[in-house]
């Protein structure tokens, strides 16, 4: 199937639609269900890719690809959120059996994604710091599970996006500078930074400056309103914001990563139709 990291397949922004096996009005995730049903669904509605948020044993990759193939889509990368909200797993956990689990969980979601082509999101994975006077341990736990993941994610050519999460969810790195700076003071290998419109209206003080300072840096976008709706469903300028990623050339994906009401397929059509005039 085509791979995201094919020159010829990433020329200028893409738009994907987040799929699990399950949806909730509760979850940013907007098609559910049958995987190949939600990507042939996603192909109707217009999408270049699915961005799929699983675990190891959601999914039959064989028929991933082949039914990517067949509606030449592609998978723009692999969600890991639910293996902490569901597992625990957590890159700084107090225990370090946990942290050599949630390694290993990743090395897992890299083979995945080395088949079907995408990249891999650390987000809830980074875990929440239990003590935050013991911040540099646990950056280091951090910096050192990382770096184990990130080897092993260079080995297989799989790019790692490490998401700035608002403090309400994640009590550490909300920041675009923050996740910036961890990336490059800790040498992270094949890793870049991923924003979240929503949790950037929350956290940013400029979002648009916020893009063009992660630069080159910037791997991956996730589009949701500023009351985590569809794109449109909120007042984000979003004419700024793709023109602040035009300013940096950025040509990867916007991933559509928001609540899905009144439904997702409405959500997304909606989302879609909202963004893609803009591109």
């Amino acid at each position: 199937m085509t791979s995201i990291y094919d020159n010829n397949s990433v020329k200028k922004m893409k738009l994907s639609v987040t799929v699990s096996k399950n949806t909730s009005k509760t979850v940013p995730v907007l098609l559910g269900g049958d995987f190949r049903e939600s990507i042939r669904k996603a192909k109707q509605l217009g999408y270049d890719a699915v961005e799929l948020h699983i675990v190891p044993g959601d999914i039959n990759v064989k028929e991933i690809v082949s039914c990517c193939e067949k509606n030449n889509i592609e998978v723009s990368a692999i969600g890991t959120g639910r293996s902490y909200v569901v597992d625990k797993l957590s890159l700084i956990d107090d225990s370090s059996v946990n942290r050599e689990m949630a390694v290993a969980r990743l090395k897992e979601y890299i083979d995945i994604a080395e088949s079907v082509g995408s990249y891999v999101i650390i987000g809830c994975m980074k875990g929440n710091m239990r003590d935050y006077s013991l911040y540099d341990t646990y950056e280091n736990r951090l910096s050192e599970s990382m770096k184990q993941v990130s080897l092993y994610a260079a080995e297989k050519n799989v790019l790692l996006l490490l998401e700035a999460i608002n403090r309400y969810e994640n009590n550490y790195m909300n920041t675009a500078a923050e996740t910036l700076d961890f990336i490059k003071r800790n040498d992270i290998p094949k890793t870049k930074v991923l924003l979240d419109t929503f949790h950037m209206n929350i956290e940013e003080k400029d979002m648009c400056e916020s893009i063009r300072e992660c630069g080159d840096m910037l791997g991956y976008v996730h589009i949701a309103d500023s009351n985590r709706m569809h794109a449109g469903g909120g007042h984000i300028d979003f004419k700024k914001i793709i023109d602040a990623l035009k300013d940096i050339n950025y040509n990867g994906y916007l991933s559509a990563e928001c609540l899905p009401i009144p439904d997702g397929d409405i959500a997304a059509r909606k989302g879609l139709d909202f963004i893609k005039p803009l591109l």
